[in-house]
This record gives structure tokens, sequence and C-alpha cells, in this order.
């Protein structure tokens, strides 16, 4: 069963908060929320999409002395599609990146940058709305100044080159201490990361919503009585379903 549009509509309206509350009513206790070592590059970022998996594994393939021309060939060689030798490598020698995707990845918590200020924004501009790694992301300043929407349990200068290989592309994977599959449901924000089952999403979707809207419903009324100026968190909003 796949994620419908108006299912990840409502999510991208609730907090992972939310979405651990409608969990925990059916039954789902501490099933679903990732390691909290996974922690987004700057305060602020959140994004609902659909997962799309990769898992690498860790190799140990040390590159020789070199001289410029040749490591520059062997790291950055643009490859027939035009993009450069290590971007090819982290999807697969394919491009990774849809509409409304959330890429999650599983380095075995390596410590190389396998997500970096390039190939994000590529990925981004095929559509991904976020990056989920258990593992490194480096240029992190760049990552941050661009407001990629990256989560990493690492930040690292390593290059990825001879230290990491693609295992399997859209497989299930462990993310995090949680069983991701290809098309289940990712929401993130401050708080931290939950996945999605995709036969439970409409009805988790629905839950988090009432959830989300009585709270709104509830700070409202503190606000008024504080006499604090109403904002987006406290804005009431029409059932959607």
């Amino acid at each position: 069963m796949s994620i419908s549009k108006s299912t990840l509509e409502i999510l991208r309206n609730v907090r992972t908060s939310d979405v651990t509350d409608a969990l925990d009513s059916l039954g789902h206790m501490n099933t679903y929320e990732m390691d909290p070592r996974i922690r987004p590059l700057f305060p602020g970022i959140f994004f609902a999409g659909i997962a799309a998996t990769s898992e690498y594994r860790v190799v140990n393939n040390p590159i020789p002395q070199l001289t410029y021309e040749q490591f520059d060939d062997r790291q950055y060689k643009k490859g027939p599609d035009g993009k450069a030798a290590p971007d090819a490598l982290w999807t697969g020698g394919s491009k990774m990146g849809a509409t409304d995707e959330v890429q999650v990845i599983d380095t075995r918590q390596s410590r190389c940058g396998l997500l970096g200020s390039n190939n994000v924004l590529d990925a981004k501009i095929l559509g991904t709305v976020g990056f989920v790694i258990d593992g490194a992301c480096r240029d992190s300043g760049e990552c941050i100044g661009q407001k990629s929407p990256v989560f990493a349990a690492v930040r690292s200068m390593r290059h990825m080159a001879g230290r990491l290989e693609l295992a399997s592309v859209n497989q299930p994977i462990n993310c995090g201490g949680v069983l991701v599959h290809p098309g289940d449901g990712i929401i993130a924000d401050d708080d931290g990361i939950v996945v999605i089952p995709q036969d439970l999403s409409e009805e988790i979707a629905k839950r988090a919503w009432l959830v989300q809207d009585k709270d709104r419903r509830m700070r409202r009324a503190f606000y008024e009585k504080l006499g604090m100026p109403m904002d987006d968190t406290v804005k009431l909003e029409d059932r959607p379903w």
C-alpha cells in the first residue's frame, strides 16, 4: 500500500510528537523512532516524504600516491551523464531523487562523508525533500548555508572513495535502529525522525492531525490568556478529511 498524496499533505502539517502519539495509540510505542544520535545539521529542519533507501558497506581500498591529475581523474571524473564520480557512486550509477522522496541511507555508522554540499543539491533538483543518513555528512558548513535538509549521525571531512561502496538500492535497510522499507513515510523535525509504515500511514496521519488540532486549541487558549500574539503554530484549520 503506497502513501497517498492526501496522507502526505496531512503529515506535512503535523509534528513528530503528534506522530509518535498516534503510534502509541495504535500499540506501537518506541517502535519507529530513529536513534536520537541522528540529528539535524541546523535547527528548524522539517520534512515529510517517502523513503528511498540505500545501503553501503565499509571497504578499505587505500589510494596510492598519485599526481594531482591522476587523483582528480580517479575521484572527480565526469561520467557519461555529466555527473562527477562521487555522485554516481552514492546513487549507484543512476540518478537518485524524485518528487517527495526522502533519501534514507545506512553506511554502518561510517565516518565517510557520503553526503556533501554537491550531491544534496543535485538530489534536491530531482525532487528530494530530505536526507537521513546513519553515517556522515561532509561540507557541513556549506550544507548549512544552503539550508540543505540533512539529518546525520556524524560530520566528517572524509571522502567516500576507497572507504564505502554501494550494497543495495531501494531494499529494506536498518537506519537509526529502525527497519525502513522503500515507500515508508519519513517525518523529521527538531525532536527527531519517525518512520511511518505504509500500511498504517493513513490512520497514523489522521490520528496525528487530531492530536495536533487539540494541542493547537489548548495552546491558543494559553496565548489568549497571556496576551501573546497568535502565530502559525496555533492557527486553526478545517479537518482535511
